[in-house]
């Protein structure tokens, strides 16, 4: 009886024992996380503000490495070190990398976490965009984003930046009932009928545009190429052999509910083309406005 009265007042002590032990180590470890989880928030922070610096342009980034370091920034008990910009132009990125530090007793936690991002034009990502439907079929090939639906609807003075009476009257040329494949389509030009029902046709192969074109109605292709921006109000339909270099857009699904906004038939190439926008843009003298879009965000202790 002695014996096991002994044995099991042995396996008490040693429970109590590492219950005690346990104990004394959820505190350690509960410090422990909220210092990483303290040094992480403060990273994140860091890096929406070295953004925010890029977005502004209090950082002026040219090819390679720019820091800044900071002497004693600290935010209750943890301290950004520094945040660092590597710019590549050769891509057009941007890689931000931040560094805060959390003490806790006499220990210090470090992270770092980075986000690369780049330049984007605001409304101009995508090749085709339209209020209402787009419909690619047969052997017609389009690389970039389609965006369909429009919500909300284009609005061409965010795109622009000016309003479309003020567009017609800086356009290099004016088409008023054009014939088909009409000539001298560069710069900007306004296309408008006056008769509701008109719409502007392509059908040679040897047709080509650049610039502007801005179409007040519908607008058929069956050949030719474009590069630049393209701004249809109603509907659009393209069968045949013809290249597209830029962007479209098509208002068409606010007033045509029930019909195939845009169709992309035949053996059209259609590409969503950045250079060709902003050189359309250049030469019209207008600004392209430009957000930054995050392309991935990292975190390394």
């Amino acid at each position: 009886m002695i014996v096991a009265l002994l044995i099991i007042g042995s396996i008490f002590v040693l429970i109590v024992l590492s219950v005690q032990d346990k104990a004394e180590e959820v505190p350690e470890l509960l410090s422990s996380n909220l210092a990483e989880i303290q040094a992480k928030a403060l990273c994140r922070e860091a890096l929406v503000y070295g953004m925010n610096n890029v977005g502004n342009g209090s950082v002026i980034l040219s090819q390679g490495t720019n820091s800044q370091t900071f002497t004693n920034f600290e935010v209750l008990d943890s301290t950004i070190d520094s945040i660092q910009y590597i710019s590549n132009t050769t891509i057009d990125t941007i890689e931000i990398n931040s560094y805060a530090s959390y003490q806790i007793a006499e220990d210090t936690f470090q992270h770092k976490s980075t986000a690369v991002i780049c330049w984007v034009p605001t409304h101009a990502q995508g090749a085709m965009y339209s209020n209402g439907n787009i419909n690619v079929g047969g052997s017609a090939d389009v690389t970039g984003d389609l965006i369909e639906n429009c919500n909300p609807p284009l609005d061409f003075e965010e795109l622009f930046g000016i309003t479309k009476v003020q567009m017609e009257a800086i356009a290099d040329t004016h088409l008023v009932d054009p014939p088909n494949n009409p000539a001298g389509v560069e710069g900007i030009t306004w296309v408008s009928f006056s008769n509701p029902s008109g719409d502007l046709k392509v059908t040679r192969a040897d047709w080509e545009g650049s610039g502007i074109l801005v179409v007040d109605g519908d607008a058929q292709f069956s050949g030719g190429s474009f590069e630049g921006v393209m701004w249809i109000t109603g509907s659009l339909f393209i069968n045949g052999n013809n290249g597209f270099n830029g962007a479209i857009y098509v208002e068409g699904g606010i007033e045509y509910q029930d019909v195939e906004d845009v169709a992309v038939l035949g053996n059209c190439q259609i590409t969503y083309d950045y250079n060709a926008i902003l050189a359309a843009f250049a030469d019209a003298s207008l600004v392209l406005n430009f957000e930054i879009k995050i392309l991935s965000l990292f975190e390394d202790n």
